[in-house]
């Protein structure tokens, strides 16, 4: 796939990212928030419809390989940027790329971890036994995925988020090995790390019956987390990718594969090369095509960026995706209350659709204000005036909601400013001028603080 001649700019997010982030946060809101059971069904002429939706909902899940997709995508940017700009060795400092990754990310988790201790002993208390130490413990170092006994503790979802720091930390490995040996070198040492992982969960257990999990392994989720870095590559032209890779079509075999392998799983005996086989490649396939989703996203956005358009549904949920941490963090705090308020005359999926899905996201706005954006912007002396202005666009969105007229006429004016002057200007202290580093890196320009606000999941 050759370099992308579009737009330049550096302070345009990527909307279509942004959405991504909050269909996929909706999802598993969804999945979390519907009781599938027999006993929730209707027993009226909406019995199967709301069977099919019962089973739509449980697929839903699977949306956490698209935010591990999302998540290298993003973390890759900075290297890939500089790469684009002509710089052939670029270096990511250790020390400050972990003090931007904590101060983003760590503060709300640890505020979403107080608040469901807190809720939790409130509502049916709290003995502080040698166990709860120990879990609270391996929630705050984020280890807490490396023991299935604490992986699912205290919050359904925390699992991922361990995933997510310890990739972090396995990313200079990574860009390691894809600097000195290229991508299908890489990509092979991420799969022989699922392989080798999964060799070791069986030796532990074998030899000392402790349970080390696998699926809520950073090592399991390396490759999947890989095809994101691949990703903006591309995007910025340094690797060239074929048109399959980002064919929605292809992507919909390839998810709904891995999903019927998942669901026919359980059935396969054990112990049998054939369930090793399928057990492997379950979360690869969903990550190769969530990969798809992304690489088509961001060609498609290119096209509304031409067209000054930017379709309503993708605006609504990008604006999901400005906070769809937050949405992360907190939607099972809500669900594990929403007992108080729903309807009991009403069925469980109205429920869900009129008064839980709401009230979670009304939930993660307010939490989004108070406890994730204070930790976004940076205070130090040397933000650019760019790096201010592109931190005021995002909230501004924020506040515009959903896809209103403010919100397109904001957007339709930046679009139109930057395609009229964004290629013949330069920011001092900042980017090199558009001019001098070609048409990938101009592109590449575009998408520079696309994860200014909602990096992480995620």
């Amino acid at each position: 796939m050759s370099a992308r001649s579009s737009v330049s700019s550096n302070n345009t997010r990527l909307r279509g990212l942004d959405a991504l982030r909050g269909m996929a946060a909706l999802a598993i809101v969804l999945y979390h928030a519907t009781d599938r059971s027999a006993q929730s069904l209707p027993q009226n002429l909406f019995y199967y419809p709301a069977r099919i939706i019962h089973f739509a909902v449980s697929q839903t899940y699977i949306s956490v390989f698209l935010f591990f997709v999302i998540s290298g995508f993003c973390i890759h940017l900075q290297w890939a940027r500089a790469r684009a700009a002509g710089e052939q060795k670029p270096k990511i400092p250790f020390g400050s790329f972990w003090k931007r990754r904590f101060r983003r990310l760590y503060p709300p988790y640890a505020i979403a971890l107080a608040l469901y201790l807190l809720l939790t002993a409130a509502t049916v208390g709290l003995d502080v036994t040698r166990f709860v130490v120990y879990d609270v413990v391996m929630h705050l170092f984020m280890l807490h995925n490396l023991d299935a006994h604490t992986s699912y503790s205290i919050n359904g979802i925390f699992w991922t988020l361990a995933i997510e720091e310890q990739l972090y930390l396995a990313y200079f490995l990574l860009l390691f090995i894809r600097v000195r040996w290229g991508w299908a070198t890489t990509l092979i040492v991420c799969l022989m790390a699922r392989v080798g992982w999964m060799v070791l969960s069986h030796l532990v257990w074998l030899k000392t019956g402790f349970g080390l999990p696998v699926p809520e392994s950073a090592a399991a989720h390396w490759f999947t987390w890989a095809l994101g870095a691949i990703g903006v590559e591309a995007m910025f032209g340094l690797v060239k990718l074929p048109r399959w890779s980002r064919d929605l079509r292809l992507a919909t075999v390839v998810i709904t594969i891995a999903s019927v392998i998942s669901a026919y799983l359980p059935v396969i005996p054990k112990d049998t090369p054939i369930h090793d086989i399928s057990w492997f490649l379950i979360h690869p396939l969903w990550g190769v095509g969530f990969f798809m989703v992304v690489n088509r996203i961001v060609v498609t956005e290119q096209g509304w960026v031409r067209e000054l358009r930017l379709p309503s549904l993708i605006s609504i949920f990008a604006t999901l995706g400005i906070f769809s941490y937050s949405i992360y963090l907190t939607h099972e705090l809500v669900i594990m209350q929403s007992w108080r308020w729903i309807y009991p005359s009403q069925t469980q999926l109205v429920n869900v659709a009129l008064v839980i899905v709401p009230a979670t996201i009304v939930f993660a706005w307010v939490f989004f204000w108070f406890c994730e954006r204070p930790f976004m912007v940076r205070r130090d002396v040397t933000t650019t005036a760019a790096e201010k202005e592109q931190i005021s666009f995002t909230f501004k969105l924020g506040k515009e909601g959903f896809a209103s007229r403010a919100f397109f006429t904001t957007l339709r004016t930046r679009f139109d400013r930057r395609l009229r002057h964004g290629s013949h200007t330069s920011e001092p202290n900042t980017e090199p001028a558009a001019s001098s580093v070609g048409p990938a890196a101009r592109l590449a320009n575009t998408y520079a603080d696309s994860i200014a606000v909602a990096d992480s999941q995620n």
